[in-house]
């Protein structure tokens, strides 16, 4: 929580003070308005009895009406005001958080990516994030508004009746402090527990969804189903044990005002006895009490969540003050790559001879071998995207060992085509040129040429801004392919590696393609992977062929 305490206040400090000064007009304003309308209505009954009984009496109208006009004009201005103010505010803090956290990930390799699943990854970057809005609108405006407000009322009832403002700031200071204090001891640890609940339950909902397929076709969705029902029950009791205490809370709380007020009530008619005040100004003590107690009333109902958004904001701090690339090296241009693996399990060829591999630049290496002999192990391991123990070998990039280089460093040299085809949920352009800058419509237009695709990218309904539907649904296995070779094309990498780039394609097209793309890969290092030597390059020589099988 102080790692996001911290980074609000740095990043919002001047517009966290006057977020605060606008609340803290609107509850002076509103409780200002409760004072002078108790003082007016009663000085006007007590006036209104002494003319009913011949006795004459003054009283100026046109102040306290102006002042009950005035406040609730500044109530509403203020508060208006306040809610657009602090929203905004809301909104910059997410952007900073966001920023923060995914600067850092940008930083992280693939494989420490992928060590978390893509539900978990949801729960974190969308739940865990929204939590941490109560920073501000639970925990940070409400208890400094409160005291600030008992303040400045402190030292106006000083002048009235200085014995009751002593009182009236020990037992708010009080009952607030403590308040705040029971509520996070008696729910912080359920709430937190709740939200581990939820989170884990939210990644088993969405697991099941995306196996119920799977799951309804093995005769197996009844009894997953009833896994989860029954979790499901542990979560609504869990919940109800957490609205249970807060509740009890805020009854406690509630309590001890309604019994403050009542003593006010009664200490208000004795000194209106004893002639330390007066009928009005009495009233008008009553009604502060109540107009305070409308701002304090609300603090356990805040600090009940407090569990919940610590458990976020732990879940949050790991992955963003961390800084995974600061303690790895930059890379220069690459000029030597070399990758020695020895009994690798998914690498059976490794098991009976080590394989030792050294490409020099602009070199085009191309690994042969049947399914299951390790060629996607083999550019995962080179991509870094699976790591490799010095007992299994290593992979070195100018004779740096590859764990020991900056990510981001690394994968700005390098473009890797996977086996399976992304397709986001996109148009075609910003399929193309997701994380790009400066690419012109040009350029997306003779990358679409080399992949020959242009024709039909012409005739789409809407061009680059034909929508591609939910993970490529509306485009072809042949489509897609091609799609993630233009995305290729668009970038700039010094080593491109190729897990069966023309897979769903025809000779003749791969052929062509291969042709179309010869100029940019000229000047690249290449590392093609193929279950047999392609008709694209018999009748070429590839620098180094090295078979798996």
């Amino acid at each position: 929580m102080k790692y996001w305490f911290k980074l609000l206040y740095q990043s919002q400090k001047k517009r966290l003070f006057l977020g605060v000064f606008w609340a803290l007009l609107t509850v002076i304003s509103g409780v200002s308005l409760l004072m002078v309308s108790g003082w007016f209505i009663t000085a006007t009954a007590l006036t209104g009895i002494a003319i009913s009984l011949g006795i004459t009496s003054i009283l100026n109208l046109y102040i306290p009406g102006s002042g009950i006009r005035f406040f609730a004009l500044s109530r509403t201005i203020s508060r208006y005001i306040e809610r657009i103010y602090n929203h905004d505010t809301i909104l910059r803090l997410i952007s900073v958080f966001r920023l923060s956290l995914f600067n850092n990930l940008s930083k992280s390799t693939i494989e420490q990516l992928r060590a978390r699943s893509d539900s978990e990854w949801l729960s974190k970057l969308t739940v865990n994030l929204d939590a941490l809005d109560s920073l501000l609108l639970r925990y940070i405006v409400p208890p400094i508004i409160s005291v600030l407000l008992i303040t400045i009322l402190t030292v106006f009832t000083g002048f009235i009746w200085l014995d009751f403002a002593l009182y009236f700031a020990l037992f708010l200071l009080f009952g607030i402090t403590s308040v705040i204090a029971i509520t996070t001891k008696f729910t912080a640890k359920l709430s937190y527990k709740y939200a581990s609940m939820m989170d884990e339950f939210r990644q088993k909902i969405i697991e099941h969804l995306s196996g119920a397929f799977e799951l309804k076709s093995i005769g197996l969705m009844q009894h997953h189903e009833q896994i989860i029902i029954d979790e499901l029950a542990l979560f609504n009791s869990l919940q109800e044990q957490l609205n249970a205490r807060i509740a009890n809370v805020q009854l406690i709380f509630d309590s001890l005002l309604n019994i403050a007020l009542f003593v006010v009530v009664v200490s208000a008619f004795f000194a209106v006895n004893e002639q330390l005040i007066s009928e009005a100004q009495a009233i008008m003590l009553v009604m502060m009490l109540i107009g305070t107690y409308e701002v304090v009333q609300s603090l356990p109902n805040h600090f009940s969540s407090w569990g919940q958004t610590s458990f976020a904001a732990t879940k949050l701090a790991a992955l963003s003050r961390s800084n995974p690339s600061s303690k790895y090296k930059e890379i220069k241009p690459l000029s030597d790559i070399k990758i020695d693996i020895k009994n690798h399990n998914k690498i059976p060829k490794s098991l009976d001879t080590p394989l030792s591999l050294s490409i020099k630049q602009t070199q085009c290496v191309s690994i042969i071998g049947r399914s299951g002999t390790g060629k996607s192990t083999f550019a995962n391991l080179l991509m870094g995207i699976e790591s490799i123990d010095s007992a299994h070998g290593g992979v070195y990039i100018n004779q740096i060992n590859l764990q020991e280089i900056a990510s981001n460093s690394w994968y700005k040299k390098v473009s890797y085509l996977p086996q399976s085809d992304a397709i986001f949920s996109g148009t075609l352009g910003y399929n193309l040129i997701l994380g790009l800058d400066g690419i012109s419509e040009g350029d997306i237009w003779s990358v679409l040429k080399t992949v020959e695709l242009y024709d039909w990218a012409i005739n789409l309904p809407d061009g680059l801004n034909y929508w591609l539907g939910e993970t490529g649904g509306i485009v072809s296995g042949g489509q897609a392919r091609r799609i993630c070779l233009a995305r290729l094309l668009l970038r700039s990498p010094e080593l491109v590696v190729l897990d069966e780039p023309f897979s769903n394609l025809d000779e003749s097209m791969a052929c062509r393609v291969w042709a179309n793309m010869a100029p940019w890969l000229a000047k690249k290092t290449i590392v093609l992977l193929t279950h047999e030597t392609p008709q694209f390059l018999r009748n070429k020589t590839a620098n180094l062929v090295i078979s798996l099988d």
